[in-house]
């Protein structure tokens, strides 16, 4: 069995699987209203969710004919939630207090009309979004429009059908559960899409911040450094080239490279045509044997070259730092030695003025020898003395 609704009046009709299987030749017909049900008219409800539970949806009633009124209440909540109201006041109360899904408003009441109570529902933001269905003895087609300008969605004649007005109910909420489940999803999806710009945002702060701590990075070094798109646009430029060039950075960005850096030893064979390097003028006479130009190709995340990034290193400034490293190098493993070796200096040096001392003691009577003998021992005893010095000297430069 299949719950399908009718076009024609929203009628709710409960078919069997076969007749829908041979609707194609022989129509059904709405079991309200008799409108003639066509394949057309069943798809969209066919595709639609889960069917309504009637029970979570409650109503309200606004009328001032109380037998009416229970009548309508006694049939209805076999099905709905069902709250009452006898006059406009009462009921503009209930709906604000329990936001109903639906109200069926009776047009003529004494006191505050239903025209009145609609307006001021669709007035107020808690209930302005109720489905609102006028119920009327009147069959007035300006009663009907007015209704309908007041944001009513339907307008039911009394006497009233109870198969009809339950069609029409159904069919109103039917519309209401769509709305909500796309409201759901949209909110569900714009939620999703706030939660990865969120994650976007941050993301490019990251990357931007890294990119500020590479470029402050790359101010500190003594070596050029320009970073160029393909066509050799400048698109930043360190604190070196800067002030080689004596131009500032918003001066250097978006130029081509061989209008402002002019100095030879700018020139990069790998980017400049061969004719543009050699109709560039020259600043600087120096040879270009003293510079290194590194050409360093910059890739994206797919892989192919977007921009270049070049290095010019001086080439005697390069070995001088290396000398200098050379020399640390060199220092530092005297300094171990030194460490490692103080005692045993000190003991050895120790026996060899012993030694010195004793043959010198020997040698005393010997005018001849004792003549020899005493620089010697004079010589050892400075030795000792500039050799505890320098050991004190290398310590106390250690512990400072």
């Amino acid at each position: 069995m299949k719950v399908i609704f009718c076009e024609e009046c929203g009628g709710k009709n409960i078919v069997a699987d076969e007749q829908l299987e041979h609707i194609d030749n022989k129509p059904l017909g709405c079991q309200i209203c008799g409108n003639i049900i066509s394949q057309e008219t069943i798809i969209p409800h066919l595709r639609s969710t889960e069917p309504i539970n009637t029970l979570h949806y409650h109503l309200l009633l606004i009328d001032d004919d109380f037998a009416h009124l229970q009548l309508m209440k006694t049939t209805l909540e076999k099905e709905y939630t069902v709250s009452i109201a006898s006059t406009g006041v009462h009921g503009l109360e209930l709906a604000a207090e329990r936001k109903p899904d639906l109200i069926l408003l009776d047009l003529s009441m004494p006191g505050m009309d239903g025209y009145e109570v609609c307006k001021r529902l669709k007035e107020n933001p808690v209930t302005r979004k109720i489905t609102v269905i006028f119920v009327s003895a009147r069959d007035d087609k300006d009663d009907e429009y007015r209704g309908f300008t007041l944001g009513a969605v339907d307008y039911i004649n009394k006497p009233i059908n109870l198969q009809i007005l339950n069609a029409r109910i159904t069919a109103q909420l039917r519309l209401k559960q769509l709305i909500d489940q796309q409201k759901k999803q949209s909110d569900s999806l714009i939620h999703s899409l706030h939660q990865d710009n969120i994650q976007i945002e941050q993301e490019l702060e990251r990357l931007q911040q890294e990119k500020t701590n590479l470029f402050t990075l790359l101010d500190l070094v003594q070596d050029r450094v320009i970073i160029e798109d393909a066509e050799t646009r400048i698109l930043w430029a360190n604190k070196a080239t800067r002030d080689f060039c004596t131009l500032r950075l918003s001066e250097l960005i978006g130029s081509l490279h061989h209008e402002v850096l002019l100095d030879s030893s700018f020139r990069c064979e790998e980017c400049i045509d061969q004719k543009l390097a050699d109709d560039t003028p020259r600043v600087n006479s120096l040879s270009d044997a003293r510079w290194k130009n590194l050409h360093i190709p910059l890739f994206d995340e797919n892989d192919e070259v977007k921009s270049f990034a070049h290095i010019i290193q001086e080439q005697g400034r390069r070995q001088m730092n290396e000398d200098s490293q050379i020399c640390q190098a060199a220092e530092s493993a005297v300094n171990s030695f030194v460490d490692k070796n103080r005692k045993a200096i000190r003991d050895n040096l120790a026996t060899i003025l012993f030694g010195i001392d004793a043959v010198g003691s020997l040698l005393r009577d010997n005018k001849d020898l004792e003549t020899v003998s005493r620089p010697v021992t004079k010589a050892a005893e400075e030795l000792d003395r500039m050799v505890c010095t320098l050991l004190d000297f290398q310590q106390t430069d250690k512990e400072s």
